[in-house]
């Protein structure tokens, strides 16, 4: 893929993310994000960060959803690298489960 198509794939994902929020904010099952702090091909720092910022109001308004984990590889690598944080998150939904039943 090139960087240019690599790009143009991250804005469309970045497009969709945004367009979701009225979705998560509906939620009645727990949710948990494990975020990545750096950058990618596609995008630098400051425009992942402004696009998981996007998740903020959800956060807010929902408390269903949060976040389980920031990590410091970035997305592409999240499952590869940080699977203990993705581990966890899927244990501490797990956790909220058998305590309703």
């Amino acid at each position: 893929m090139s960087a240019d198509q690599h790009a143009e794939v991250n804005i469309e994902v970045n497009e969709i993310a945004a367009a979701s929020a009225p979705v998560l904010e509906r939620l009645t099952c727990p949710v948990r994000f494990v975020l990545a702090t750096g950058g990618n091909l596609g995008a630098g720092d400051e425009e992942m960060e402004r696009g998981r910022a996007s998740l903020d109001p959800v956060l807010a308004r929902n408390p269903n959803v949060r976040v389980s984990a920031k990590v410091a590889s970035n997305h592409s690598h999240i499952l590869r690298k940080e699977f203990r944080a993705v581990a966890e998150a899927v244990r501490e939904v797990a956790a909220l489960d058998r305590a309703e039943h």
